[in-house]
């Protein structure tokens, strides 16, 4: 069964796994990402994404959007590992392909944004949501 999102960049998934108690998807959406205090090649990402129910604001000094929505993703349970990642930019905006990894499903996903990091945080959202 798949979900839909009106959320451009985002892809929404569900599947089942076999088992004696299967994991129920939780959906991941993405809310926003603001990046300031850029120094030292670290920034400070300002992340906002709904997990389920939940709504998750946290800032992460880091070196880059991947790194901040892959933590943020980690603190709500979700281990999303990333395998390959390309990055273009085209007439609708930064186009970001990534293949990742979450237990031993592996999925590719996309993600589009007006830049690159927003872009990134896109398609790890999809992935997170393709991966479940």
């Amino acid at each position: 069964m798949s979900i839909s999102a009106d959320i451009p960049g985002i892809a929404l998934a569900s599947s089942s796994h076999s088992g004696a108690s299967p994991k129920a998807p939780t959906a991941v959406r993405f809310g926003s990402l603001q990046i300031s205090g850029r120094r030292a090649g670290r920034a400070d990402y300002t992340l906002t994404l709904a997990v389920g129910d939940a709504i998750l604001r946290d800032t992460v000094r880091t070196h880059g959007p991947a790194d901040a929505v892959t933590t943020l993703l980690y603190r709500a349970g979700i281990r999303l590992e990333i395998h390959e990642f390309h990055q273009r930019t085209t007439a609708a905006g930064v186009v970001t392909d990534l293949r990742a990894q979450q237990d031993r499903r592996t999925e590719w996903a996309t993600g589009i944004g007006p830049d690159s990091a927003e872009s990134t945080a896109r398609a790890l959202v999809a992935a997170a949501n393709l991966t479940a």
